[in-house]
């Protein structure tokens, strides 16, 4: 209890830190909103950081599933640990490197249905972006580890900053210049990022690409983001219905998502990500038994300030958008947004039940499991999809949920079997 204790009283500085990242990330989405409402111009920025997430599966592929394998390294070699991490950060920068010349052989080759013209004129810019945001995101994870755990919202805050202040003095008449914008606060935030590491923390960067082990990190990080990949499906799915609704649409859905993810980035993100760190340590050392304490505390605590945060929003939800968005929605589109939120608020909601859970298997390297069960997510969303009527957001969003609450099911299923085969290996040791 003790160890619960000093986690969640530890955690509430960090809820700050990420209450302020968020606070920030609104403040420029609320910007964007008044400077153009539900439109065509929100509606690439929205679709191009979703193809931008989409590739970062590939490029996240070749080392997500380190954490554990670092962790190990560390105890016994840092001068293992720092070549681990150079060899993926080496991997990381040829992979994004080349999914960016993919993106212009296929953008140039072929017609992709939800990508119009001037959608491909910010992504021909905003690519680059996928390079730094994924340096951005390992860089996170080994400070997060290093229990630098306040970097890992500092940089957040800072790229939302330059948005901000961006759309504020230098958005006209189109988003473009937003994708320069955050390639270069991006850049800054890695740079600073690289300071810690190399300086703070004093890591050596290896010119490497090879050494014991990391075949099976790359291989069980590809099951792991091939996963995502499967999940990531649904992103695909939504953009392809909802673009083909005409302008505007695919924003509503965008911004109703942005109200759960505030909820998610304050209640959610803070806490677990404390308890990934502890957590990986601990199963590192063999203390498996002090994690699923942690992980129950850690539970327990993010549901139930999840539903009260989204009981409150929705029916704060008007009162909201009319304040900070003034007359550039109507009421339909609230009444839309309003929607959206109830149905989108069950998935996330599962997000939060299994989001510890899934951390520890992580850790526990299940990673063919995990697999299984983000196969087992987009097989039963596509089979749902197959008889939808593309005119109704309603069905396509609670086939969403449906989906979720399955992979949610399994996976809760799969860790129960586990801890109990556990159980009975120790007590025939």
């Amino acid at each position: 209890m003790n160890y619960i204790k000093k986690l969640i009283d530890k955690s509430l500085g960090y809820n700050l830190l990420s209450l302020l990242s968020v606070f920030f990330g609104f403040v420029f989405i609320v910007l964007l909103g008044r400077k153009f409402g539900a439109g065509k111009e929100t509606d690439i920025y929205f679709l191009s950081v979703v193809v931008i997430n989409y590739l970062g599966y590939f490029v996240q592929s070749v080392w997500e599933a380190f954490t554990p394998y670092y962790a190990e390294l560390k105890i016994k070699s840092k001068e293992k640990s720092d070549r681990l991490f150079s060899i993926l950060l080496n991997y990381l920068i040829l992979a994004a490197l080349f999914l960016i010349g993919v993106y212009y052989f296929a953008s140039s080759s072929f017609e992709i249905s939800f990508l119009d013209d001037k959608t491909k004129e910010f992504l021909n810019i905003f690519i680059f972006y996928l390079l730094l945001q994924n340096v951005l995101f390992l860089n996170k994870t080994i400070l997060n580890l290093e229990k630098f755990y306040a970097s890992f919202y500092i940089v957040d805050i800072f790229v939302f900053s330059v948005n901000i202040l961006t759309v504020l003095f230098l958005v006209k008449d189109s988003v473009l210049i937003l994708a320069y914008s955050m390639i270069l606060a991006t850049l800054v935030a890695v740079s600073w990022q690289f300071y810690l590491i190399f300086f703070k923390l004093k890591m050596k960067y290896f010119l490497s690409f090879y050494m014991n082990g990391i075949k099976e990190i790359v291989k069980n990080s590809f099951k792991l983001k091939l996963g995502s990949f499967f999940v990531g499906v649904k992103d695909i799915v939504i953009a392809s219905v909802l673009t083909s609704l005409g302008s505007g649409v695919y924003s509503l859905y965008s911004y109703a998502n942005k109200f759960l993810g505030v909820i998610l980035q304050i209640i959610n993100a803070p806490i677990v990500n404390i308890f990934a760190a502890r957590a990986t340590h601990l199963i590192a050392e063999g203390n498996l038994r002090e994690s699923l304490k942690l992980m129950k505390g850690v539970l327990s605590k993010t549901t139930v300030f999840y539903l009260l945060s989204v009981v409150f929003t929705y029916y704060a939800i008007p009162f909201i958008i009319k304040l900070l968005f003034s007359v550039k929605f109507t009421l339909s589109d609230i009444v839309i947004i309003q929607k959206i939120f109830f149905i989108m608020s069950f998935y996330y909601l599962c997000t939060v039940l299994y989001s510890p859970l899934g951390r520890i298997l992580t850790i526990l390297k299940k990673f063919n499991f995990l697999l299984a069960a983000d196969f087992i997510f987009m097989a039963v969303l596509l089979v749902l999809v197959k008889s939808i009527n593309f005119e109704n957001i309603e069905t396509l969003l609670y086939f969403l949920v449906v989906a979720h609450m399955v992979f949610t099911l399994v996976l809760f299923i799969y860790f129960v079997n586990l801890l109990n085969n556990l159980k009975r290996i120790k007590s025939y040791a």
